[in-house]
Formats: C-alpha cells, structure tokens, sequence
C-alpha cells in the first residue's frame, strides 16, 4: 500500500513540473500582454473563459456539487484572484524573470502556513529544501543597490505578497482537494475568480477595451486559459490528491527558474552565474525533500534485513 502511494506521489510530482513549466512561459507572454490589455480584464477573461469551457465539458459533475465544494470553491478563487491580481500588476514594473523568482518563495511560507492549519509539524526535510530555496531564490531575484545594499523595489514588494497569497493557495487547495472532485473544485475555483477579477475590471478599467483586442492578445489569453489555467489547475488539483502541499509548493517553485530561462530566450534578460547558482539551490531544496521518502523507505528495508531473529519467536 506504501508503494503505490509513493508511484502516485511520484505521477503527481512529475504532473506538477510541467505546470512549472507553462506557468514560467507565460511570466513573458503576460508581460507582452499587458503592454495592450489591462490586467483585470486580462484576468477576468482568463478565469471566466476557462471556467465557462470546463462548466460546458463537465456540466453533468459540477451539478452534482455540495454546499462545501461551493464554500472551498469561493475561498480557493479568491485567493486566486487576489494572488494572481497583485502579481500581475506588479508585472507592470518589474521583469519576468524577477517575478517568476520572487513568487516562487512561496515555497518557503508554505510549510508555516501547514502547520498552522494542520497542526502537523513539517519534517527536517521540508525545512533544509526551503531554506535551500530561499537562498537560491535569494540569488536570483534580487539586485544590490550601491555600497552592499539589498533593495527589494515596490514591484518586488507587491509580487512577494502574491507568494504569500498562492502560499495560502496551495494549503488550503491540500486541505479541500481530498475532500472534493478535482474537476468541480477547479471549476468553481476558476469562475469565482474570473468573477472577483470582472468585478475589479467594471470598476477601476476602461469599460470600452474590456472585450475588443487583438489577435496576439487573445492569443496570449487563450494560452492562459488551455495550458496556465485549465490544464495546471486541474492537474495541481489532482495531483495535490497524493502529495503533499509542501511538495507541491517545492515543485511549483520551478516556475521561477523557467520564468528566467524563458525571460532570457525570448525577452533577453540576462540568465547571469549568480541566478544559475540560484536555480541549482532550489533543484538541491527539491532534492532533499523528494528523496527523503525513498531514503526512509530503503533505510527501513536495510534494518528489517540486518534485524537478528530472536529464537524465542
């Protein structure tokens, strides 16, 4: 039973590197974007599209919902909507790469936050990778600012209270993901959001841009919607069923590293030594917390295996 435990764990892991992965190609393609499009309505149009394609394809499952999947539905699109609010307008003025970066120190407030909500105190494990993170995150995000000085500008300040947002995200997406089907609870997840972000758009945006753009930023929207919203949140929502939170938020970290790879290849931020030594701390933090069950478990097989047999037994 503990194996197959640790085959899901290791499917989900592996699902939630490629969710890394689009989420750190769009870092540019949003920042592209928002050179045309607002950030609300941007927002709003990915979340409610997304949400409306998944209602149409899985209508059947999401009538079925309860009373609780509405309530984890209202407070995950909430913090959704806060979350990806705040870091895309902090986008405005800062770099992909340094978003991508600073967002992935969720790594670090997640397991805090766990403990706080399950009472269940992290292993040394999730504490050395974090902290690994935290200082490769540390390399690759920030700039000295004159005489040793480490600045953090307001964009960054803005996009590390984003971190804290998703941090929150990825708890409380562990506590209700077990409890509730994964296509309903992305569903609801999505519409509240989209919703929450429309209601901002209405207010503070420009009214006649809401719906009328381009074809490259609908492309950039539709991007968003198949591969960065449906396709990561209902594979984070499945695969958070069998792993962790703290290991989600490890993985999901990556993001920061291929925010800065795609950065650099596409719109030519320099990828420097130093933000390399970063992103091979962060690999070294995933590391230590992804090998520690298979190290318990061979540690475990090796004991019973040198274990003397009493001869009263």
């Amino acid at each position: 039973m503990e194996q197959v435990s640790i085959k899901k764990m290791i499917v989900s892991d592996i699902s939630l590197f490629f969710v890394a992965v689009f989420w750190g190609s769009n870092f540019v393609i949003m920042k592209e974007a928002l050179n045309q499009i607002k950030p609300f309505a941007y927002l709003g149009l990915r979340f409610t599209l997304a949400g409306l394609i998944m209602l149409a394809l899985f209508w059947k499952r999401i009538a079925r919902s309860k009373a609780g999947d509405f309530k984890a539905g209202f407070l995950l699109g909430f913090l959704l909507f806060a979350g990806f609010a705040v870091q895309t307008v902090a986008l405005l003025v800062t770099t992909p790469a340094k978003s991508g970066f600073i967002t992935g120190t969720s790594v670090v407030i997640v397991p805090f936050l766990y403990t706080f909500i399950s009472r269940a105190w992290p292993r040394w494990s999730v504490f050395a990778g974090a902290f690994l993170a935290l200082g490769g995150l540390f390399l690759l995000s920030f700039e000295g600012a004159g005489k040793g000085a480490w600045l953090l500008q307001q964009g960054d300040v803005l996009t590390f209270a984003g971190a804290f947002l998703f941090a929150a995200h990825v708890v409380f997406l562990g506590v209700y993901a077990p409890r509730s089907d994964p296509i309903v609870l992305a569903t609801l997840q999505m519409l509240f959001a989209g919703f929450f972000n429309f209601a901002v758009a209405f207010i503070a945006e420009p009214l006649e841009g809401l719906f009328v753009h381009s074809l490259p930023i609908w492309g950039a929207i539709f991007y968003g919607i198949v591969f960065c919203t449906i396709g990561a949140f209902v594979t984070q929502t499945a695969a958070q069923r069998f792993t962790p939170p703290t290991h989600a938020a490890l993985i999901l970290s990556l993001e920061a590293v291929f925010a800065g790879l795609f950065s650099y290849l596409f719109w030519d931020e320099l990828f420097s030594v130093k933000k390399l030594c970063g992103a091979l701390l962060i690999f070294a933090g995933i590391l230590i917390t992804e090998m520690q069950p298979f190290i318990e478990a061979r540690t475990k097989k090796y004991s019973n295996a040198v274990l003397p047999v009493d001869p009263a037994d």
